[in-house]
């Protein structure tokens, strides 16, 4: 990641999908944006709440940004935290960003000890993967203090 630069603002529409917020559904948070979405799928379609959020709650960054997805990926990441952190203080949330040669998407889900979305072998992926909770510091560094 040397040389990438952070100083750049989350797209528009990516931070209005983020200052939306959350909703609870069926015991789980959805992005507020997606809460209406129309599917064929209930929460019992899903094993756990982990699965149902991150059905809902993923976004194709390269949708709202096709310039520099995987950068916006990660400052709409750190815009939903921010959201999430002020709304629920001290409940973590987890993102995976996941990016191949086609596509960056992400996904949110709450942290639950017993329920998980990624494998232990993160290196068994095809595409890169970063996975970062809510708890972390996302001050990313600007090109002035690189």
């Amino acid at each position: 990641m040397r040389g990438l630069r952070f100083d750049f603002l989350v797209a528009p529409s990516l931070k209005a999908i983020a200052d939306g917020g959350f909703v609870s559904k069926h015991g789980c948070y959805v992005i507020r944006v997606f809460s209406n979405m129309v599917a064929n799928v209930t929460r019992e379609t899903f094993q756990d709440c982990t699965g149902y959020e991150c059905f809902y709650n993923s976004i194709h960054v390269e949708d709202y940004d096709d310039k520099m997805p995987l950068l916006q990926a990660m400052l709409f990441v750190k815009e939903v935290f921010a959201v999430w952190n002020m709304s629920k203080p001290g409940a973590r949330m987890n993102a995976i960003i996941r990016a191949d040669a086609c596509s960056v998407v992400v996904k949110f889900h709450v942290d639950r000890p017993e329920e998980k979305w990624l494998s232990d072998d993160i290196e068994g992926y095809e595409s890169a993967i970063l996975s970062i909770d809510s708890a972390e510091d996302l001050n990313f560094p600007t090109e002035r203090t690189l």
